[in-house]
């Protein structure tokens, strides 16, 4: 499984983060448009962080090695990217699937390409104001049947298939024919 590092986490590093942060939202990426994580913050800007009770922090930079227990430890795993014309403006959403191995509830955009990946794994929000609605909605309702959904998914690509896909579609649309470079 290409996410099995996320699947199991050593139980003290997971009881450092909850020390460290609390209870949290993650979402992890840059701070840019196309990652949807400005919509995130103004999600949960003063007044609505306030009337929801949180504090928003932006850690920056976490080492590769802290991750799977970083995202196994947070409540709910948020992913807001933004899509241009029909395409995400990034990639899947490889940090969704590792959360949802990890077994963390998993809030994205509302998008067609994202429920066509996630399906009932996933809630979805496409609003600032449902950003910050749907992960509350997360952690208070205990859903094992979605949180089992969430595991087959992100079992499903590994980087084998993912890339035969690719040559796929690239012969498809080529009829067959190539052309090496080089």
């Amino acid at each position: 499984m290409a996410y099995e590092r996320f699947a199991t986490t050593d139980p003290a590093a997971l009881a450092t983060w909850r020390a460290r942060l609390g209870p949290y939202v993650l979402t992890v990426g840059g701070i840019e448009p196309r990652k949807g994580s400005l919509d995130l913050i103004e999600a949960y800007a003063p007044p609505r962080a306030v009337g929801l009770g949180i504090e928003p922090v932006v850690l920056g930079a976490v080492p590769e090695s802290d991750l799977p227990s970083f995202v196994a430890a947070t409540d709910a795993f948020a992913f807001p990217s933004l899509k241009e014309g029909f395409f995400l403006k990034e990639g899947f959403g490889l940090a969704a699937m590792e959360a949802l191995t990890a077994g963390v509830p998993l809030v994205v955009r509302d998008l067609p390409v994202l429920r066509e990946v996630f399906g009932p794994a996933a809630r979805f929000a496409d609003t600032p104001e449902a950003l910050a609605t749907a992960p509350a909605h997360a952690l208070t309702s205990d859903d094992p049947v979605r949180a089992a959904l969430g595991r087959e998914p992100a079992a499903r690509p590994t980087w084998t298939e993912v890339a035969a896909r690719h040559l796929a579609l690239y012969r498809s649309v080529t009829g067959g024919s190539h052309r090496r470079v080089g």
